[in-house]
């Protein structure tokens, strides 16, 4: 796979009904749950992203690896399209300055921490002059099939002593993979709900 600095990895780790996966859908239905940028240096190619302890850039085969669920690897590989990719350096300094910022595990669009997507719609935002270049949405937290808030989110912000954020500004790898302004190029592996 030809990947290059500024490349957008989606991918689905763990189960394909985890609670990500089943409030939000990507590119043609895809269930991806989590989202790094790639980042090429003289050690190599690596992907930043804001992953549980914290932003960090790890090695491209390992964040790869990390989607397989023995049926193999589960991506979509992206690149920004031609008019957008003088974006892409700003971006990475950004993102490069976020290095150690702690995850967000309440998904929150503070700065006090990050996740994912939150990353990466700030580090495209501080490189469109402080305009939004992948938009934050109403947070969804209800399943796609009932339409009710799922279970698992309910017991999740029980932990935090809060109610489900439902509504609230965010984002997700799903809305990100949809956005107009990328080009996919490669679908790889089973990635439930793509058709």
């Amino acid at each position: 796979m030809n990947f290059q600095t500024g490349d957008f990895i989606f991918t689905q780790l763990g189960s394909p009904n985890n609670a990500i996966g089943a409030v939000t859908s990507g590119y043609r239905g895809a269930r991806v749950n989590h989202m790094g940028v790639v980042l090429e240096n003289n050690k190599g190619l690596f992907v930043l992203q804001a992953y549980p302890p914290d932003v960090s850039a790890t090695q491209i085969n390992v964040f790869l690896r990390a989607s397989d669920n023995g049926q193999g690897q589960r991506y979509i590989h992206a690149r920004l399209k031609s008019p957008h990719r003088h974006f892409i350096p700003s971006a990475i300094e950004y993102g490069i300055r976020q290095y150690n910022v702690p995850y967000d595990s309440r998904y929150l669009t503070d700065e006090a921490a990050l996740y994912c997507s939150e990353l990466v719609v700030d580090m495209f935002k501080y490189a469109n002059d402080g305009r939004e270049f992948f938009p934050e949405v109403p947070m969804n937290f209800r399943d796609l099939v009932t339409g009710e808030i799922l279970p698992a989110w309910v017991e999740y912000y029980k932990m935090f002593g809060m109610n489900v954020p439902q509504g609230a500004p965010g984002s997700n790898p799903g809305d990100i993979s949809k956005h107009e302004g990328l080009d996919i190029l490669a679908v790889v592996g089973p990635i439930t709900g793509y058709v």
